[in-house]
């Protein structure tokens, strides 16, 4: 455990420039974004994904490049057809996990900051998929054997086609990014 929370996995590294300054302020700016989201779902006729949205569509962007990590794993539709609209998917359910802390959290009448970090570090995963895949899985309830997509790892894919990946999907879009670049 590192300033708390918790590593996403064996490549879990922390890099200061990927983070706030430390993973301290990243704490500090996640229970700010939480405070928000549970003021806003506090609200008459705001709904807890209303609330929710506050930090998936509105907060995530400026924090995508310190939270949001790659798995390493690509579709391999997105892998064949580079020409393919890409998307980068939340595997982890990270809009219905999040609504459903917020609607439990209210329910409790009891905020837990820390909950909605740890959830945020965990869900905020993703592959790559085609445009259509994303959709497929999120049809399928995120089931990817139901929506018919196979992932292939990351070192199997052609290097040409783990370049324009990179370019396309990571530089400057996830956490980990570098991690990958190493492997081009």
């Amino acid at each position: 455990m590192i300033g708390g929370l918790e590593p996403l996995g064996a490549r879990f590294t922390v890099r200061r420039r990927n983070m706030y300054h430390s993973n301290r302020e990243l704490r500090r700016r996640l229970e700010a974004i939480y405070i928000e989201v549970m003021w806003l779902a506090r609200r008459r006729n705001v709904s807890p994904s209303c609330a929710r949205a506050w930090y998936t569509h509105v907060m995530a962007g400026g924090l995508a490049k310190r939270v949001r990590r790659f798995t390493g794993k690509v579709s391999s539709a997105a892998a064949s057809d580079l020409s393919a609209v890409l998307r980068l998917e939340h595997y982890a359910r990270i809009q219905a996990t999040l609504t459903a802390l917020i609607s439990r959290h209210l329910a409790q009448k009891r905020e837990r900051p820390s909950e909605f970090i740890k959830i945020v570090m965990r869900t905020e995963r993703v592959h790559i998929v085609t445009f259509q895949e994303n959709y497929a899985v999120l049809r399928h309830h995120g089931n990817y054997r139901r929506a018919g997509i196979k992932l292939v790892g990351w070192n199997r894919i052609p290097r040409a086609k783990r370049v324009v990946l990179w370019r396309r999907m990571l530089r400057g879009r996830v956490a980990n990014a570098e991690e990958y670049a190493t492997s081009l």
